[in-house]
């Protein structure tokens, strides 16, 4: 199973390559940012020994794709077309996908108006996307976006979209704040989780010791669509211990 750092939560770029790799991490999701130099990317890649199983959709409330804005929808689009090439030109082979980057709804309407709209976007992005790149749709607290919170929400849209390569996210930081259940979420859900995002229920390091992590570890050795962990927590500048801990831990799942 690939284990991957995550670039957001630690630093600019470089900064996160370096951190990566002092850790012992053999992999890092990457944030999606087309445009980048691709050759002096993976130039650094391969300097720090680091494969990229993964690319994170970069956080936007101008550009999304469950927007009732057709401006807005249709540059959710070019940016999600430029992401999946990006990810398909690294060797990445799932794109986090988030159709909705706001707390506040964009108007007073049913929360299934947003996703059907999210749908059509993605529909009509993916006929022409490299085919080895698929999507793995997250679902994030309230707190943070109001479109898709709960595995059943992002299983909706996954039904919507009708193509096989739109998978899951399962981010247990997430599911822990939305779920009734977060382990029987995940059951229900198993199939079809094909990433998964790793913080204890504050957004820390998950260890060993963390609150449900004993269930979390038996539930999640029985779901073999999962392709890829990231440890996604928030971390100090200058500590790295907790990535070292994170890292045995996970690598035991």
């Amino acid at each position: 199973m690939l284990i991957s750092a995550s670039e957001w939560v630690l630093g600019d770029r470089p900064t996160a390559l370096r951190r990566s790799t002092a850790a012992g991490f053999g992999a890092i999701e990457l944030d999606a940012i087309p445009g980048a130099d691709l050759n002096e990317l993976r130039d650094q890649l391969a300097e720090a020994k680091l494969s990229v199983p993964s690319l994170c959709w970069s956080w936007n409330s101008e550009n999304e794709l469950g927007s009732p804005d057709a401006a807005s929808r249709k540059g959710a689009q070019s940016y999600l077309r430029a992401a999946l090439e990006q990810a398909h030109e690294l060797g990445a082979t799932q794109l986090v996908v988030l159709p909705a980057c706001r707390k506040e709804p964009w108007a007073d309407e049913p929360r299934i108006r947003g996703l059907e709209r999210a749908a059509a976007s993605i529909a009509e992005v993916l006929p022409d996307a490299p085919a080895g790149v698929s999507l793995a749709l997250e679902g994030l607290r309230r707190e943070e976006s109001f479109l898709m919170n709960t595995l059943d929400h992002s299983a909706l849209l996954r039904s919507m979209i009708g193509d096989d390569r739109a998978g899951l996210l399962a981010d247990w930081y997430h599911l822990v704040a939305e779920e009734i259940d977060p382990i029987e979420s995940l059951r229900q859900h198993a199939e079809n989780i094909t990433l998964v995002h790793l913080a204890a229920t504050e957004r820390g390091p998950l260890v060993a010791s963390s609150t449900y992590a004993v269930e979390l570890a038996e539930q999640l050795r029985a779901m073999p669509a999962v392709q890829s962990y990231t440890l996604e927590f928030i971390i100090g500048a200058d500590d790295d211990a907790p990535l070292v801990d994170s890292l045995a831990f996970a690598a035991t799942l």
